[in-house]
């Protein structure tokens, strides 16, 4: 039953979706899903059914209604027990789609005179009968008085009258009488005692799908036909269609068959999808877990995830774990060497089932590499400015400490000069004309060399620069010109 219904609605779904990307039927069809045909060749209307021009031959309507009543007895096999009045007045007249009502003319059935007559259709199945139209010769109007019809499933018997007209049936002026023979059956009937003559017999039923007097009402049964003239269906309505007569639309919250599933209870990935009222279809897909095309089934037995795209036997739990169809996730854990909820390895995948795709963690990989090398500019740059500007500033200086380093600088610029570079063997000195501008007189030699004699430089080597100047050899020691020495 469930494969019937899936089948029928996958049918159903295919022609609306073929209809809606051409968006229009193929000719000669029409209606929903465009499951109907015109009838009247390509000139119906596609929404409506209705015909500009005529039917086709054995349909009734057309000219501004459409050609859905079908005269079930045209053309079908006729015969008779009874003796003809003339050879040329046979059986198969009544339902050769002539309606000429002269009996002259060779174009209707003729039984014998004063005897009992009976006409007798095969309709090729059972039909649901209802309306009967008989076209009477117009030189005998009044010999459908009497007439019995009757319907039945054998052609060993007449089977049962269904309908009988008065024997004070007023005549008609055109001949043409209408009756109703309501019943199921296969093989229609009719029989007089006396007279029996029937230019034409039209035996009417709507065609699948379609209801009323005129059938021009739809029902959507979702297997049997309804009943063409109530339209009640035996069973399910389609997909979308709810009600006896399978006429009403499902409405907004629900769809599918019989409109019995509702659109909040799909697992859809966007929970502002709409919701189709054949198949409650989802926009963007299903969230994990979950699948088909309105994402109401759970993946099936071994399956998770995204699509139920994930096995769960790839898994590496820790023993044996059960696994829930949405994540799959390893409840005691993951065996040595895997990671992940669902213990398949890669921290991506981890990330993936926590709701990030692929695109969101390889911008976050650039984005965390962007930002690394500017973090890492600034510190270079903070690095160098920090080891240029560490020298202190020179702010407040005593005359005595300006002008040593005024000295200082001024030896360290005469220094550049080849000639006369101060550094002897690791020793430092500072001249006593350099002391005695600052009115001090002292003799200050540092030697960072135990090793080797230190060898202060001559007079006679001074004097070419600044004057005879004094100096001893002294290590680690300073004196001043007083005599007293000092460590």
């Amino acid at each position: 039953m469930a494969g019937v219904w899936i089948l029928n609605g996958f049918l159903v779904t295919s022609a609306c979706w073929i209809q809606l990307i051409l968006g229009t039927c193929s000719p000669g069809r029409f209606g929903e899903s465009c499951l109907y045909t015109c009838h009247c060749g390509d000139s119906c209307n596609q929404t409506t059914g209705v015909c500009g021009g005529g039917c086709d031959a054995g349909w009734v309507g057309g000219h501004g209604a459409n050609c859905q009543k079908e005269n079930v007895a045209y053309k079908r096999t006729a015969s008779s027990p009874t003796r003809l009045y003339s050879d040329s007045w046979s059986a198969d007249k009544a339902v050769d789609g002539n309606r000429d009502q002269d009996v002259y003319r060779g174009s209707c059935f003729n039984a014998a005179d004063a005897t009992w007559g009976l006409w007798k259709v095969d309709l090729g199945k059972q039909y649901r009968i209802h309306d009967v139209k008989i076209y009477q010769p117009s030189q005998f109007p009044g010999r459908i008085r009497s007439c019995v019809l009757y319907l039945s499933n054998t052609s060993s018997s007449t089977g049962l009258p269904c309908y009988a007209f008065p024997s004070d049936t007023p005549e008609n002026s055109n001949g043409v009488y209408s009756a109703t023979c309501d019943g199921i059956g296969r093989y229609f009937s009719i029989s007089n005692a006396t007279f029996l003559s029937l230019c034409e017999v039209e035996i009417y039923v709507c065609s699948r799908g379609l209801f009323g007097e005129t059938c021009n009402e739809f029902c959507h049964c979702a297997k049997k036909a309804c009943d063409h003239v109530s339209g009640f269906c035996p069973g399910d309505c389609r997909p979308g269609w709810q009600g006896d007569r399978c006429d009403t639309e499902c409405n907004a919250y629900h769809y599918g068959l019989n409109c019995v599933n509702t659109c909040t209870d799909r697992k859809c990935s966007d929970v502002n999808s709409s919701c189709d009222r054949y198949i409650g279809s989802c926009d963007s897909g299903c969230v994990p877990g979950w699948r088909g095309v309105d994402c109401s089934q759970e993946c099936s037995s071994g399956s998770y995830g995204q699509n139920c795209s994930d096995s769960c036997s790839d898994r590496k739990c820790a023993g044996n774990s059960p696994c829930d169809h949405t994540r799959g996730a390893c409840v005691s854990g993951c065996a040595p060497g895997w990671m992940g909820e669902d213990c398949r390895g890669e921290e991506a995948r981890v990330l993936q089932a926590k709701g990030y795709d692929a695109g969101d963690l390889a911008v976050a990989v650039v984005l965390s590499f962007v930002v690394g090398v500017v973090v890492g500019a600034v510190v270079v740059c903070l690095v160098v400015w920090w080891r240029r500007n560490r020298r202190p500033h020179k702010t407040s200086e005593s005359p005595q400490t300006s002008a040593s380093n005024a000295r200082t600088n001024q030896s360290q610029n005469s220094d550049d000069v080849g000639t006369e570079t101060r550094i002897y063997d690791s020793l430092h000195a500072e001249s006593p004309h350099d002391a005695k501008n600052t009115g001090v007189t002292y003799c200050t030699i540092k030697s960072g060399n135990t090793d080797s004699e230190a060898h202060a430089p001559t007079s006679n080597n001074l004097s070419e620069s600044v004057g005879t100047q004094m100096y001893e050899n002294i290590d680690n020691t300073s004196r001043e010109m007083d005599g007293a020495y000092s460590e």
